[in-house]
């Protein structure tokens, strides 16, 4: 089956709609505060997108708050008017309820998935970006270990290029980075954790090696750059005498650049200077002889650098990688394409672990 052909949607929800409503000419409100808003007013800024107002329900406001430069009003003020609004609801969750107390005031109401701005990038998945790379998405397509991957790859562009919550949903699986379908796991595990955040993806680990009746890990590396997660990732792991705990990024190489905190998907490394600079490891430096068995990545798009700095390890050890794969367009592209030229071996499976949006695709490469 062609890859292309699958790709059934052309255009995208939140941009045909956003036109509707700058047609009538009613205020643009953006209803949310929290990282999804705090995304979409960003992608908007970019694209020279104007905002109106910024809103939030009155219990969660707070006097003099900004998301972005942008006043933030309660929004009681709004719907107590006789006025018209266009409102962009930028929420994780939203039910029928809150909708209908949108209805008196609303003009046109959007409702749509924040993730087809991608994470710390500029770029999105368009059906002009699987025009132009046709031939390699239709490879890792053919390439994909079974039906589930490659309905869940379908579903994946399907809804970044749409911005519709319609496809994530029928192939969701909530066993994140341990599927117990393709992620075989041993008596001896040596377990990498690039992202480590609170401590939850180490745990999460350890659950998976108890629920199939495997003692704990030899060895976890966990690392984490965020000065604010580490403290809660070594409180988190201070009973696990195992666990080697590491401040810092993962990158190609030894270096130091720095480092945007933000809420949840917001955080990332950059160039640009900050206040905030961290030091930048390689895998292949820190592992060193150690047996590695087990290899996770989610480091809101510089996985492929690191990938690039764990080449020895990955040649040398050939473990299972979980790979984070859902930050920019083209790293269903690259990253599968970099791991083949280093080991070609691997067998690719794809899952995604987000219930609703196209969020927290991850690869597998599993050894064969």
């Amino acid at each position: 089956m062609n890859f292309l052909s699958e790709i059934v949607e052309k255009n995208n929800h939140f941009l045909v709609t956003l036109e509707k409503m700058y047609q009538n000419s009613n205020p643009v409100v953006l209803i949310g505060a929290g990282c999804l808003a705090t995304k979409t007013s960003e992608y908007m800024a970019r694209n020279h997108l104007h905002i109106d107002y910024v809103a939030v329900n009155e219990m969660y406001f707070s006097p003099g708050q900004t998301l972005n430069e942008l006043t933030v009003v309660p929004l009681e003020n709004l719907l107590n008017t006789n006025k018209k609004y266009n409102f962009i609801i930028a929420l994780q969750y939203v039910d029928q309820t809150f909708l209908n107390s949108l209805s008196d005031v609303q003009s046109e109401v959007l409702v749509y998935d924040p993730s087809f701005t991608g994470v710390n990038t500029e770029e999105i998945i368009s059906y002009d970006f699987c025009q132009t790379h046709a031939d390699a998405l239709h490879s890792l397509y053919e390439s994909l270990g079974d039906d589930k991957s490659r309905e869940t790859f379908i579903a994946f562009m399907n809804q970044r290029i749409s911005a519709r919550s319609d496809y994530i949903k029928a192939v969701y699986d909530e066993n994140h980075y341990f599927p117990i379908d393709i992620v075989a796991l041993s008596k001896s595990e040596v377990f990498v954790d690039c992202g480590a955040y609170n401590g939850d993806s180490v745990n999460a680990f350890e659950a998976a090696l108890a629920t199939r009746g495997l003692p704990l890990p030899k060895k976890i590396f966990a690392f984490e750059p965020d000065k604010v997660n580490y403290p809660l990732l070594c409180a988190a792991t201070a009973d696990k005498a195992y666990c080697e705990c590491h401040q810092a990024g993962v990158w190609s190489e030894e270096t130091t650049l720095y480092f945007e905190s933000g809420k949840a998907l917001d955080s990332k490394i950059t160039e640009k200077v900050t206040t905030n600079s961290i030091v930048l490891t390689t895998l292949d430096s820190v592992i060193a002889d150690s047996k590695v068995t087990f290899i996770k990545m989610d480091i809101e798009g510089a996985e492929l650098s690191a990938l690039e700095g764990a080449k020895n390890s990955i040649q040398r050890c050939y473990p299972l990688l979980a790979i984070s794969a859902y930050h920019k367009p083209d790293d269903l592209i690259k990253i599968p394409a970099y791991i083949k030229s280093i080991m070609p071996g691997y067998r690719f499976y794809l899952r995604a672990h987000h219930p609703v949006h196209a969020f927290e695709l991850v690869l597998y490469a599993i050894p064969t």
